[in-house]
């Protein structure tokens, strides 16, 4: 029993080193994010990948809806849909000028093709993501004004 208990300290403090290793590459970032999408272990808690800012609105949302209300956020923003099966992920190479980058994230979710513009930061523990804008026609929108209008 003992070993048993150990064993499974052992692997969560692994795993949670392993999850707060820093991202040295906007691309190392990204990849890391969308790979729980394509092999479905979404262990990771995804707060790792969000920029302070990020996280500050994605918990005063949470701060501010209501127990059993959903928050500003209806759909998953980093899939641009409520479900998914995504294939043919793509990351392009990041623009990069200081600690800014913006990458733009192709995928296809059930054979539909979306196309994702991330605004990432660097951060004293890597590149962050910051915002997500999508400029799919369908369905156009950018993260934090998403937060910001449901805030009003």
């Amino acid at each position: 029993m003992r070993l048993a208990v150990l064993a499974a300290s052992l692997f969560l403090a692994l795993s949670s080193v392993a999850a707060a290793q820093p991202f040295e590459t906007p691309e190392a970032l990204l990849e890391a994010f969308y790979k729980p999408y394509l092999d479905g272990d979404f262990s990771v808690d995804d707060a790792v990948f969000r920029s302070a800012g990020l996280q500050a609105l994605y918990d005063a949302d949470a701060e501010n809806t209501p127990e059993g209300e959903m928050g500003a956020l209806g759909f998953d923003p980093y899939i641009d849909a409520q479900d998914f099966e995504l294939s043919a992920l793509h990351i392009d190479t990041p623009a990069i000028s200081g600690g800014y980058a913006t990458v733009v994230v192709t995928f296809s979710n059930f054979g539909a093709r979306r196309s994702l513009s991330y605004e990432l930061v660097q951060e004293a523990d890597g590149w962050k993501i910051d915002d997500v804008v999508s400029s799919n026609a369908d369905n156009p929108y950018r993260l934090s004004d998403i937060f910001a209008g449901a805030a009003q």
